[in-house]
């Protein structure tokens, strides 16, 4: 397990892509912004978006990653266990992945595709 200093330690997204979530959090999420985030981690892993594909850098801070996304181990473990990622960086991994993960998700959308659709395709 990666130690927490080498690790991120603020996690967020891209600005426009900071702009999608805020549009599907008020549609989909009753307005949870931090729902649709943990959401857009889960959708991007089931639809195998590799991490690597994210932006780099960019990234402007919306949350705490101990605290606010993740007050145990879940997210850190469940990412381990599946071979995600970075294992010694989780929540850069995360981060990405939210990244992906709304952007793909705001793009099928604007495609006029359902959520339930959405939701569908990764939920075999």
């Amino acid at each position: 397990m990666a130690k927490a200093q080498d690790d991120k330690q603020q996690i967020g997204l891209t600005p426009e892509t900071d702009e999608s979530i805020k549009e599907i959090a008020t549609i989909y999420f009753g307005g949870s912004q931090q729902d649709a985030y943990r959401f857009a981690i889960s959708y991007a892993i089931a639809a195998d978006l590799d991490p690597a594909e994210a932006p780099q850098s960019g990234y402007v801070t919306k949350y705490s990653a101990l605290g606010t996304l993740e007050s145990g181990s879940s997210l850190r473990d469940l990412l381990e266990i599946l071979d995600v990622g970075d294992p010694n960086r989780p929540f850069a991994t995360a981060e990405k992945l939210a990244e992906l993960g709304i952007r793909e998700i705001a793009q099928r959308l604007e495609g006029n595709e359902s959520f339930a659709e959405i939701i569908a395709s990764v939920a075999a």
